[in-house]
């Protein structure tokens, strides 16, 4: 545990987060400056915990760490006060955020390797630092001042043997120490022993005018020593001046810990992005397909493997090209079998001049060989342009033709189907009409015409079927014209009955339509037999309402009794009604009075189905 304990020690705010953002560590520097401790954040999604930061340049670079690897640096500079922190002084805190990935250690669970993603994020209050900025800038002009106490920066001034004469708070903060403790002690007390000789370096400047400090030697990094012995890294900037005689080297040491840091993890981002890159590239020699990288002017400035080993079985447009060649002169010069070709080149001239649409088509080889051509703008590359990419799609359009003669075979089989059942449900009907007709009870004879009725509107939905180009589904509403058509007509014509029919398009499944169809017969037959005195007159519709379909017959009889139960009916008609209702999920409604009945049937609108389509001639017999 010993390091959480130097976690908790560090001047600054560290968090650690799981690949979900749950917050797993949270050290006391956070607990104050936040106010939120630990026990209320450990285990929660951090923004949840802190909603201002969701999609925040924050969370964006989290979200970049956990997924690539690569650390993210966020400087005050461009996001200023990521989070809600506060100073002991109740001021705003401004800090810089570096986001690190953790290593990943691969565990293995069955056989299968697997890792945690985690990111540590370190906070660093930089609020000291940005005041430090913004009072040199204000103090630019005032060259004598920067040597005063309030210097954010470490300024030590010693003779020209290195006996330190003075230092301002800055530095006395910065090393730890007291002025009087260092007032005559050599300057280098607070130098690395690695650090170049401080006289030596003075050397170099030569002494300004008096009391200036305009000879100022280039800065140099070094390592510094604090009181207690660890080590600091500087950036030293050195003077020689004159005052009333004397010679003296003012030196300012600047704390670039965090900027070395920053380079570094920056040095490491950049090597993170270059094993990116080579990972593309493997990626893309992995490939089937063929691809090239052109630029602005057509040039190849990038194969991949495929693309550079390809064969002279291949012969996609511009085989052969290499790094270097002007792509649209060499497909020039190209020949295929396919005119579709010549677009793939315009398209691709209009792409690379205007930066028009990508381009997608295909083409066939003189030798029989089909590729599809994929090209993509690429605005955001070193070299502009375009990506292209042909692949081979030959298996596939020979899979292609085959499952469209197949389908093709599939749809006249099924045509032939639905004719032929047609046509033995007419024949069946054809046959009841007949027995009909030599039955001496008139009883008996109404009986066999229901019958043949709903065997002539099953039929009639098999008709439908075989006249259309698809298998699954009918057109409802065209339907229920001819239903209602064919009844008005054995009914006895407009002197016996008056049907009109509202009907909007719509497609149902054969599933639903047959019941749907049985259950339309059954009451408009009904309607029409119990007419009463005059003719029938009946009116059919149906419409979508909502997310469901709604059937409704309504006719001007005597109507039904007032306690009329369908599910009690012992009629063949309403037993038969209620039963097809519940296959199709349908509720039966009765409105009944002395001016006739209303039946409303209502279903959901039932699921899509994929729809069989039959193929041309021309598709079939290729």
């Amino acid at each position: 545990m010993w390091a959480l304990d130097v976690l908790g020690a560090l001047d600054a705010g560290i968090l650690l987060l799981d690949r979900h953002c749950r917050v797993l560590y949270w050290n006391g520097w956070m607990e104050q400056a936040s106010t939120l401790t630990a026990r209320e954040i450990l285990g929660h999604d951090l923004f949840d915990a802190l909603p201002n930061l969701r999609e925040s340049r924050l969370h964006i670079a989290v979200r970049d760490t956990l997924a690539t690897g690569a650390p993210g640096v966020l400087s005050h500079t461009l996001n200023p006060m990521l989070f809600p922190l506060r100073l002991p002084d109740g001021r705003r805190m401004v800090h810089n955020v570096v986001i690190r990935p953790l290593p990943v250690h691969a565990q293995t669970t069955g056989g299968v390797a697997g890792a945690e993603a985690r990111c540590l994020i370190q906070v660093t209050d930089v609020t000291a630092s940005v005041n430090r900025e913004r009072v040199l800038r204000e103090q630019r002009d005032a060259r004598y001042r920067a040597i005063v106490d309030t210097a954010p920066d470490a300024i030590v001034t010693t003779d020209t043997r290195g006996m330190v004469q003075w230092m301002n708070g800055a530095a006395t903060r910065q090393f730890d120490y007291r002025s009087e403790e260092l007032i005559g002690q050599s300057v280098t007390v607070l130098l690395g022993d690695d650090a170049p000789d401080w006289l030596a370096m003075a050397e170099h400047s030569g002494p300004g005018s008096s009391g200036s400090l305009d000879a100022v030697t280039q800065p140099v990094e070094l390592s510094g020593r604090r009181r207690d012995g660890s080590h600091i890294d500087l950036e030293l900037s050195m003077a020689r001046w004159e005052s009333e005689g004397r010679s003296f080297i003012t030196g300012i040491l600047r704390d670039i810990t965090e900027r070395r840091r920053t380079r570094e993890e920056l040095r490491a981002s950049a090597l993170a992005m270059r094993q990116l890159a080579e990972q593309t590239k493997a990626t893309l020699d992995a490939l089937p397909a063929f691809i090239a990288v052109l630029d602005r002017s057509g040039h190849i400035v990038s194969v991949n493997r495929a693309w550079a080993e390809a064969g002279p079985e291949t012969t996609f447009l511009g085989q052969g090209c290499i790094v270097g060649d002007d792509y649209l002169h060499h497909c020039g010069k190209g020949q295929t079998a396919d005119p579709r070709a010549d677009d793939v080149m315009e398209g691709l001239r209009r792409l690379l001049s205007d930066g028009g649409p990508p381009v997608s088509a295909e083409y066939v080889t003189a030798n029989q060989h089909w590729f599809r051509c994929l090209a993509a703008p690429m605005p955001a590359g070193p070299f502009g342009g375009t990506v292209l990419m042909h692949i081979d799609v030959t298996e596939i359009k020979s899979m292609e033709a085959a499952l469209r003669k197949l389908v093709g075979q599939k749809s006249t089989l099924l045509r032939e189907v639905n004719h032929r059942v047609k046509n033995s449900l007419q024949l069946v009907s054809s046959l009841l009409t007949l027995q009909t007709l030599s039955l001496p009870d008139e009883g008996v004879r109404v009986h066999f015409q229901d019958a043949r009725s709903r065997i002539e509107a099953i039929a009639r939905v098999h008709n439908r079927l075989y006249q259309a180009d698809q298998f699954q589904t009918i057109e409802f509403g065209t339907y229920l014209n001819e239903l209602c058509d064919d009844l008005a007509r054995a009914s006895g014509g407009e002197s016996m009955c008056n049907i009109v029919v509202r009907s909007e398009v719509i497609d149902l499944p054969i599933d639903h339509a047959a019941p749907l169809g049985l259950i339309a017969n059954e009451l408009i037959t009904n309607a029409v037999k119990h007419r009463g005195g005059g003719p029938a007159r009946v009116t059919v519709t149906f419409r979508r309402e909502g997310g469901d379909l709604s059937l409704t017959v309504s006719d001007r009889g005597p109507g039904l009794p007032s306690n009329f139960d369908i599910r009690k009916s012992r009629s063949l008609g309403m037993r038969l009604i209620s039963s097809l209702a519940g296959q199709i999920r349908a509720s039966v409604d009765i409105d009944t009075t002395p001016q006739g009945t209303t039946f409303r049937i209502e279903l959901p609108v039932p699921d899509a189905v994929p729809l069989l389509e039959a193929s041309s001639a021309e598709e079939i017999d290729g």
